[in-house]
């Protein structure tokens, strides 16, 4: 008889197999062969294998994490989005946090809410349209956005008005979900994994990403409020312990978590981690919380260098770039988006590291890799291209590059036909 669980994840399964494999007639399904020597530099695609363990900093498999979810069939960040994630089997589920006026946490990808939700066709919001606002995203880089509703704008109520919608770019994707769903919050996303924890008896990891902390952060009583939210809440549920006196004091009295919060069994649940590009922020959150961290990078030169690298490893355990940083190189990608760099500094903090040798040097340092972001093959995959650079022609060779030369998490779209993939690589190779 085929358990609950099973019945689940094959149902999720088959609902994920309509879009399985969008490869164009050209592509080769081949398998690649393990490889026990250094990749050949003339062979840029030939990915590194060990023909006994995986090529990852601790020798098991990859792990995927759901991308908001599983946002290429459902809404993102949506409770349908986490329980399809979950139902595929994702190792990891991910919330990108944002902060209310009223200083709730909820869960949405970007700062405001008109390309994902219903919020032009409510007459009672449309006074919280803003012209434009401008903010310091804590990687070097000025945000500025014109004609949006922002979420630091906003109360709950208001925020709660709201329906998801699909991405209205990508007709592909299934919009019949369209304006169901509401945004969560960050405790009803905790509550949804640990729901679905114990429903499909599987751990999940929990990994959320505190967007743009500057932002949430201003007027507030102290500069780290919205870090403090969020270490606070992770903590009830039972997925962070505090390391380190916050800097709160009596400034959280209204943050409005459940009272009686049974911690899960630990044999379903899964581990946790925190994400940030603001790297303050990440070393606050490494310093005050046994939580691993996640520093995400794709604007910051420095910090693809060996120095760079030291630096990092100070706080961090996990280091997460755009994925073309390790096929073009930090040079053509910060070329691409016109970053400029002090060439004498880079050289004296030992240059930027070549994108065949990035893994290496992350591992070197006892840090992980996890590359963003791997989408929906019937996405273009954004690689530049340049010229001698690992350049895919599908998804199946995007995706054995990375498990070759040692990517030990990635952030997936289409989470079945990435674990298809994974399962082809590893059987091929021979691995676990």
């Amino acid at each position: 008889m085929v358990s609950a669980r099973t019945a689940l994840a094959l149902l999720a399964f088959g609902v994920g197999s309509l879009f399985l494999l969008h490869t164009p007639s050209t592509a080769t399904t081949t398998p690649l062969l393990p490889q026990q020597q250094q990749q050949p530099s003339s062979l840029p695609n030939n990915p590194i294998v060990s023909a006994k363990a995986w090529n990852t900093l601790s020798g098991k498999r990859p792990q995927i994490v759901g991308h908001r979810g599983e946002k290429a069939f459902m809404p993102e960040h949506s409770r349908a989005s986490y329980w399809q994630a979950a139902l595929e089997e994702a190792d990891y589920i991910e919330p990108d946090l944002a902060m209310t006026k009223d200083g709730h946490l909820v869960v949405n990808h970007n700062e405001w809410v008109g390309d994902n939700t219903n919020v032009r066709e409510i007459p009672e919001l449309a006074h919280l349209r803003k012209e434009s606002r401008s903010w310091d995203g804590g990687d070097g880089i000025i945000v500025t956005v014109q004609n949006e509703w922002f979420i630091c704008d906003m109360t709950l109520d208001q925020i709660k008005m709201l329906r998801l919608r699909q991405d209205p770019r990508y007709p592909w994707r299934p919009s019949h979900f369209d304006d169901v769903f509401q945004i969560l919050t960050f405790v009803e996303y905790l509550e949804i994994v640990r729901n679905v924890s114990i429903a499909l008896e599987k751990p999940f990891g929990v990994i959320p990403e505190l967007k743009s902390p500057r932002l949430y952060n201003e007027g507030r009583a102290y500069p780290r409020y919205f870090e403090d939210r969020a270490i606070l809440t992770l903590a009830h549920y039972g997925w962070a312990n505090i390391a380190a006196p916050l800097a709160s004091g009596s400034n959280h009295s209204d943050l409005e978590l459940p009272s009686t919060t049974e911690p899960l069994n630990s044999t379903i649940k899964g581990p946790a981690a925190w994400q940030s590009f603001d790297l303050d922020t990440a070393e606050y959150l490494s310093s005050h919380t046994d939580v691993a961290v996640v520093a995400l990078n794709e604007n910051q030169p420095w910090f693809f260098t060996p120095k760079g690298l030291d630096r990092v490893s100070r706080y961090a355990h996990i280091v997460s770039p755009w994925k073309d940083f390790f096929a073009s190189g930090a040079e053509a990608v910060f070329r691409s988006k016109n970053i400029t760099w002090d060439a004498k500094l880079i050289g004296e903090m030992g240059g930027f590291i070549k994108p065949e040798e990035l893994v290496r040097e992350i591992h070197a340092r006892s840090m992980q890799v996890s590359p963003y972001t791997f989408y929906d093959s019937h996405q273009p995959s954004l690689y530049l291209c340049v010229e001698g650079a690992f350049c895919p022609s599908d998804r199946r060779q995007e995706l054995r590059y990375f498990f070759g030369i040692g990517t030990d998490y990635l952030f997936v779209e289409n989470i079945p036909e990435a674990r298809v993939i994974l399962a082809e690589y590893a059987a091929a190779a021979g691995l676990a």
